[in-house]
Order: C-alpha cells, then structure tokens, then sequence
C-alpha cells in the first residue's frame, strides 16, 4: 500500500515537472514515466507483465522501459523498450514481451522472429498486433517460408521457453525438433501446423480466419520439385473430367498432400504416398490442391496425375417420395469404384442459410452396380438432402442435392440430378 501511494506520488510529480522520471519496478526493472493520464494503469500492466515474464525465466533486472506520451521525441536516451500510451493495453503487452524476449536473446540469428513469436503467444487473442502477426505468419507461409513459420511455431508447442532460449539458428530450431521424432513425423507434426495454419487457423488458438489471399497457381499434367531450402509449395489441380488421380513417384526428403475445398465451405486432406495414387472426385468441390513439403538437404519428388471419368460412381435416377413428415430416397448407381459408404445429410433452414441436423451413413460394397435406398421421419421438416459417396481413402464426392423439400403432402416425381 505504501510503495503505490508512493508511486501514485512520483507519477504525479512527473505531470507536474512534465519530464521523465525513473521508477524502480518490483521485478528490478527501471521505468522512465512521462506525463500522461492513464499512467498509473499503464504502470501497473507493465509491473505485472514484467513479474509473469520472470517467473516465466526471462530476466528483467535493470530492462530500462519507456512510458510515453510521445513516442517520437528525439532528445531523449534510448531505452530498451517503449511503450507509447496511444498504444491498447493488449498491444503494450505485445510489445513489451516482444521487447524482453529480445534483449534476453541478444545475438540469435532468429532473434526477431523468436521475439515476436513469443510475444504472439502471451498476448491476448484481442492485441491488434498479434492478429497482425497471424496474418504475416499465413502469407508468409503461403508464399513458402515453412521455416520461419510452422517449423518455429512446433519448437514453441514442443519446447516452449527453454527451446527458444537454446535456438541461436535455424538449425538449432531443427536438431531440437528431429530429436522429438524421425523425419517423417517432423513432416507430418509441420503439413499438421501448416494446414492448421492456412485452413483452420482456430485450432491454433488464433483469431483470424482462413487464408484468404493469392490463389495457387495451376498445374497441367505431371509435376517434379526439385528443392535446395526446406520449402512449402501448393499447386491447384485443373478440374478436368470428374476427378483427378496423382501417383507420388518419388518423395526424397519431402511429404505431399492433396487439399480439397468442398463447396460448402468445409475441406479435406489426404496425405501421399510413393507408388500410392491419391484420387479426388470434383463432385461438389471447389478445388484440389497438391502441396508439396521438403525438409533439409536436398529434397526432391515428383507425380504422375491423371484424369479419372466416371469416379467415384455413375450415378443412375434418383428418386424422392416426401409426405407429411417422412420421405423416401431412393438412387441408382451404375458403377462404383473404392466407395467406402454412402452419406445423408439432412439440412433445415437457419438463419445463416442452413445447418446439419442429421448424418447418417449407409455401407456399400464398393464395387458394381447397386441400389441404395433411404427413409426417415423428422421434425422439425428438413429444407433439403444431400448424399456423398465416401470414398476408401476417407474424402467425400457430392453426387447430388434434393431440390427444396414440399411437404404439402403431393408427392414429388422422380428426376435426374445434373452430375
């Protein structure tokens, strides 16, 4: 109580004196306040930020920390960190971790991006500055620096404080990250955090939303890397025909992945194997994207892709019986080729265009012609019936979607969805 009535006094005399006063902190930290009027709150974040980063390991003692109204005035010393007042709180906490962080690592050659990672990761999801850091990690992962983004986000999940303080180059940040696993599943922990990343970004605790930006270029016919940094690269298949087959040939100290992004705004991926064909129905998808991941050393690989007709079914009539509060759905299929199953989804009206209210899924042999029938009450009515094949390799094919359910109690005709 003493010290903040104390504190409260020398911060008052510096708005009267307006000059910079130093203040020893709690956490043996030396602050420099200018005049302002939320300093005292500003003062006490800034303590509190210090105390979690020591206990934390991070040292702190004799920091010189710059409390500003105005940032830019060029007569005063350099200090360790400024925290100008304009700034939110959240973000004053960014960038006094950011600063901290820093200083501790002195000569690493990764040390600003260490810095800033860390920061990313203590600061609330709400600072502008680590949703600005989000944003730069993804184009930066998207334009391929695997390095600088997935592979240091895995040393923080895997390591935390310690393997930032021990990575004094890239290929610390490496060594640390093999010795948790071979390189195979080094590939697969960052193709996780990479996806995660670009497609997912709230499994990461992250508050942006899914890239956005430059698409990929287009890829025609058979495909060869040849990489001299680890790298990430995507290609967007052309949707041509009714799916695409690509056959891994070689994979040398790289993985790849084929990414679907259905329609509905939902995606897949699929991971390759050499000398495995990866297959993708363009049923109900929006695009198919190779991706390709090398790790150091010299990484190759290279694929055979090919146009597939008729994949994963040739799809017959379709019929649908709806009256009262059943319905019957019943489809023909010609031909069929590695379907796990077939699936219903049963969507009704929501006030963001639709939702899921049921799923269901009917087993099939896989092979030959067959005739799959579907029937069920519900309330409250669905608005509409969508039906999958799902294939052996676990990825979904839209073979068709009912138009909007009538129950008036006439019975809809038969018809032929367009493929």
């Amino acid at each position: 109580m003493k010290r903040a009535l104390a504190i409260a006094f020398l911060i008052a005399t510096v708005a009267v004196a307006n000059a910079a006063l130093p203040v020893a902190g709690r956490s043996g930290a030396v602050f420099e306040i200018q005049a302002g009027p939320q300093l005292l709150v500003q003062f006490s974040h800034a303590e509190q930020a210090l105390e979690l980063l020591a206990e934390r390991g991070w040292n702190v003692r004799d920091l010189r920390v710059r409390l500003a109204q105005d940032p830019y005035d060029a007569t005063l010393a350099p200090v360790d960190v400024l925290l100008p007042s304009s700034l939110p709180l959240e973000d004053q906490f960014f960038v006094l971790v950011q600063g901290v962080v820093r200083k501790n690592l002195g000569e690493s050659q990764l040390a600003a991006e260490l810095s800033d990672l860390v920061a990313a990761h203590m600061a609330p999801p709400s600072s502008r500055l680590r949703q600005r850091w989000e944003a730069g990690f993804q184009a930066a992962l998207w334009a391929g620096d695997i390095e600088r983004t997935a592979l240091l986000e895995l040393l923080w999940r895997n390591f935390k404080e310690d393997g930032v303080r021990a990575a004094k180059s890239l290929d610390d940040v490496w060594r640390m990250v093999e010795s948790k696993s071979n390189l195979e599943g080094v590939a697969s922990a960052l193709w996780d955090v990479t996806l995660a990343a670009l497609l997912a970004p709230q499994k990461l605790g992250w508050s942006v939303g899914p890239w956005a930006g430059a698409s990929a270029p287009a890829l025609a016919g058979d495909a060869a890397f040849r990489f001299v940094v680890p790298q990430v690269k995507f290609v967007a298949l052309l949707p041509e025909g009714d799916g695409v087959a690509v056959l891994p040939g070689r994979l040398v100290r790289s993985a790849a992945r084929l990414v679907l992004f259905y329609e509905d705004g939902r995606f897949d991926t699929l991971e390759l194997e050499p000398g495995q064909e990866g297959k993708a129905s363009f049923w109900g998808v929006k695009a198919v994207l190779l991706g390709v991941l090398s790790l150091p050393g010299e990484a190759q690989a290279s694929f055979a892709v090919r146009e597939l007709r008729d994949y994963p079914v040739r799809l017959g009539a379709v019929d649908l019986v709806a009256e009262g509060d059943s319905w019957q759905l019943s489809w023909e299929v010609e031909s069929q080729e590695e379907v796990d199953a077939y699936v219903v989804e049963v969507w009704a009206v929501a006030e963001d265009g639709g939702k899921i209210v049921d799923r269901q899924l009917i087993p099939t042999a896989g092979v030959g012609p067959a005739l799959l029938a579907w029937s069920a009450e519900a309330r409250p009515q669905p608005s509409q019936l969508r039906v999958y094949a799902l294939t052996q390799q676990g990825v979904l094919a839209r073979l068709f979607t009912t138009p909007v359910l009538d129950f008036s109690g006439e019975k809809q005709a038969p018809y032929t969805p367009e493929q």
